[in-house]
């Protein structure tokens, strides 16, 4: 038994060394031409195979070239749906390529803790409270709290590249962050919004600070709303900031009953702040937001019933059961006037089917019906969350549900993030150095 490896590598051997030959006698432009057509991920790994392949794919020309070759054939291109429940977290690929990307991570079966998802961060006690707060193409905005201190950090799990954000004084308010990238320059930008303030003449004020990669510090500024607006809640919170078109996107909250009543949006880089109104009334729905594909988008669905219970008083349960009970997707067309919706799906639940068993079972048991994200490369499709299980649900005609996933806990509401797989991976460029003026020279 030893020896048969043994020999086996002395018969092996030469036929590698004669392969290895043959491929480094190919010509620059037909290697290339190979490493094109690699996935990204493979495409990396083969810097580190010899000086000439790394000399060949760390040439400024080459990323272009790949990105521009993707494109040209219409790549698919993968992504991976992050679920955080807690300290929890699932990592749900789009295909098996995607999957590979985070092969340490799914050896677990895409189940585990957000602290050995993202072990590359400079991470360690006493901090807690480690949460994604946003996402951008492939990378993510994390924070970290310890006491009333937050740091924030902007990462690339695939790479392990990341970025400390300077820290902003202590605080106990809950604020809005949102998180945005420059395609083409990687230069990202950071917002945090500040609870609104009532002025004279019921004038609202929001004070947004800014962090900028340029130049490595936060700023501040004061933003006038066009909409009189209501402090922060926890319900804002929930809802988080959306990055799409240039933009970030946050709930306008009603005081009282905490129903969605339409969006804010903020250029960070003009610095203006506009209004969109929904395109139905929130009565009777519960409305969750969205991107697909650069445009933003609406889920809507009935909203709970609440039913008396002897033991517990009342029990919530999804109106499934009835023949009312729908989900409707609506997508952005235009800014404009308030903005401008076009309805894309309308689906009543009775109509949906699965081949699983297990989505019977659960909408026989009624269970709550919570939206997770739309599919980034087919509009037909969303996923849901029933219970403990994340389905995939086509809306078109007669619909599919189909169970691709579990939720370890449900006693909170989870958080969803898309985490891109572009072309190439976004890198995080480091904080700009910065020098000391020299002091002036004394006087002769």
């Amino acid at each position: 038994m030893i020896l048969l490896p043994t020999a086996v590598n002395a018969v092996s051997s030469p036929s590698r060394k004669t392969s290895r030959s043959r491929i480094e006698q190919l010509p620059d432009d037909v290697l290339l031409e190979i490493f094109y057509r690699l996935p990204c991920r493979s495409a990396v790994g083969c810097n580190s195979v010899s000086k000439r392949w790394c000399s060949l794919i760390s040439h400024p020309n080459f990323i272009p070239h790949y990105i521009n070759h993707r494109h040209q054939y219409q790549y698919i291109e993968p992504f991976t749906l992050v679920i955080q429940n807690d300290d929890d977290l699932v990592v749900l690929p789009s295909d098996n390529s995607s999957s590979e990307s985070f092969e340490d991570f799914g050896r677990s079966g895409g189940y585990g803790r957000l602290v050995d998802f993202l072990n590359f961060l400079p991470y360690r006690q006493p901090y807690n409270d480690l949460r994604i707060e946003a996402s951008f193409n492939d990378l993510l905005l994390v924070s970290s709290e310890v006491s009333t201190n937050c740091d924030y950090f902007i990462c690339n799990p695939l790479t392990e590249q990341w970025l400390k954000l300077p820290r902003l004084p202590p605080t106990m308010s809950i604020w809005p962050v949102g998180f945005i990238c420059e395609p083409f320059t990687y230069s990202c930008k950071v917002v945090r919004i500040h609870c609104p303030t009532r002025e004279a003449n019921n004038i609202t004020l929001l004070r947004v600070e800014t962090f900028s990669s340029e130049t490595g510090e936060w700023s501040n500024s004061f933003v006038l709303s066009p909409q009189g607006l209501n402090p922060f809640s926890l319900v804002s919170k929930l809802h988080r900031v959306i990055a799409c078109n240039g933009m970030l996107h946050w709930v306008k909250v009603h005081s009282e009953d905490g129903t969605m009543e339409g969006f804010l949006v903020f250029d960070p880089h003009g610095g203006h702040l506009r209004y969109i109104r929904l395109p139905v009334s929130p009565q009777g729905y519960v409305i969750s937001f969205g991107v697909f594909q650069g445009r933003l988008r609406l889920f809507q669905r009935s909203l709970n019933l609440r039913i008396p219970d002897r033991e517990l008083g009342y029990r919530y349960f999804s109106c499934c059961a009835s023949d009312a009970c729908n989900f409707s997707v609506w997508e952005l067309e235009d800014y404009a006037d308030a903005g401008t919706w076009s309805l894309k799906h309308k689906v009543y639940f009775k109509d949906m089917f699965s081949e699983c068993s297990t989505v019977v079972k659960m909408v026989v048991r009624r269970e709550p019906v919570e939206f997770i994200a739309f599919h980034q490369n087919d509009g037909d499709i969303v996923f849901l969350n029933f219970g403990n299980d994340i389905l995939s649900c086509n809306l078109r005609t007669r619909p599919v549900c189909t169970l691709v996933g579990s939720i370890l806990s449900s006693r909170h509401k989870s958080s969803a993030f898309v985490l891109g797989q572009p072309s190439w991976p976004t890198p995080v460029h480091p904080l700009p150095l910065k020098f000391e003026t020299p002091p002036p020279p004394p006087d002769c």
